[in-house]
């Protein structure tokens, strides 16, 4: 199993800011998500990509936020997220990858802040494609590029470089996990509509709609609902 240390030993005052706009953001979009469907209690959600970590507030906040809206929830990561059941009480965790023939009837499922750790082009139309295959409807979130502050690295435009000069300067800093394509690929609203175009297998069966929040001036995450027209 990978284990990732996404935020450092300790939570620091910085990131108790980041965490709390962070939960702000998660919020709106979970909001959205809501009204989207119309109706969430009932309903079963699958979430992709869940972190063991639970001592960030928004880490894990949709799982959540679905419990409390009564839908069944299922989680899935290629991390060892087996302690989540003591943690969200009535989340089921299931083995991964997850295989639809094994899942019984999902609603949805809800890939947040994934896709951007999921490695080359290739990969993230493949993510997306896997998505697909597992329920009618699909949501994507991810980091949008074209906001000036990396949520990852906490550092301000350098991500709008070339990705090959970025990866360079982060190595030099002494970030070589986020340097990383297979840890790090942002994407812009460009890269996340051709990514979806490619995935999608029957483009006529689908209805693609989108959300952009904003943070600090401008859209903060990209948020896409792919859903089979009935």
């Amino acid at each position: 199993m990978k284990q990732y240390d996404y935020f450092g030993d300790r939570v620091t005052f910085l990131d108790k800011l980041r965490m709390k706009a962070s939960l702000t953001i998660r919020r709106q979009i979970y909001d959205w998500f809501c009204q989207q469907l119309g109706t969430i209690s009932g309903r079963t959600i699958l979430d992709m990509g869940s972190t063991p970590d639970t001592e960030h507030l928004d880490s894990n906040c949709f799982i959540r936020w679905l419990l409390a809206d009564k839908a069944t929830v299922l989680a899935t990561s290629p991390e060892d997220i087996s302690d989540l059941e003591t943690v969200f009480p009535g989340v089921k965790t299931i083995a991964f990858p997850p295989q639809r023939h094994r899942l019984g009837s999902i609603d949805a499922v809800i890939s947040s802040a994934v896709i951007e750790h999921t490695g080359s082009r290739s990969s993230q139309i493949q993510h997306i494609a896997s998505l697909l295959e597992l329920a009618p409807t699909v949501l994507v979130t991810t980091p949008n590029r074209y906001h000036w502050l990396d949520f990852h690295t906490k550092l301000p435009l350098l991500h709008w470089l070339p990705r090959s000069l970025h990866r360079r300067l982060l190595r030099g800093v002494g970030m070589e996990f986020w340097s990383r394509e297979e840890n790090l690929n942002l994407l812009s609203e460009t890269d996340l509509r051709e990514i979806v175009a490619a995935a999608l297998p029957k483009p006529t069966a689908y209805r693609v709609e989108w959300y952009r929040p904003q943070f600090l001036g401008r859209v903060s995450n990209l948020v896409v609902l792919i859903r089979e027209r009935s």
